[in-house]
């Protein structure tokens, strides 16, 4: 299995793209993935370049995902530089 980063465009495109996010719409960015049942090529590097963003910003996400993987079961909110899951309550 190939590592979507490597060599990818559209993973390329995606981080250019996210570079310019805040981390409010990087949050936002992952959040819009939360209940998306479609996967392919274009989804895991779209994954991957969240990651590696959350990464580049020191952003913890480890309720979420770890190096290898994240999870997209549940909606995430920012605190500070830690993401935390998103109160059941909130939709």
């Amino acid at each position: 299995m190939s590592n979507p980063t490597s060599g990818n465009e559209l993973f390329k495109e995606y981080m250019e793209r996210m570079d310019a996010y805040s981390d409010a719409e990087l949050v936002e960015a992952f959040n819009g993935q939360v209940g998306n049942p479609g996967w392919g090529s274009a989804r895991a590097s779209y994954g991957a370049a969240i990651r590696a963003q959350l990464n580049q910003r020191n952003i913890d996400y480890s309720a979420i995902g770890d190096d290898r993987r994240l999870s997209y079961r549940n909606k995430v909110v920012l605190r500070g530089k830690k993401l935390v899951l998103a109160e059941a309550s909130t939709s």
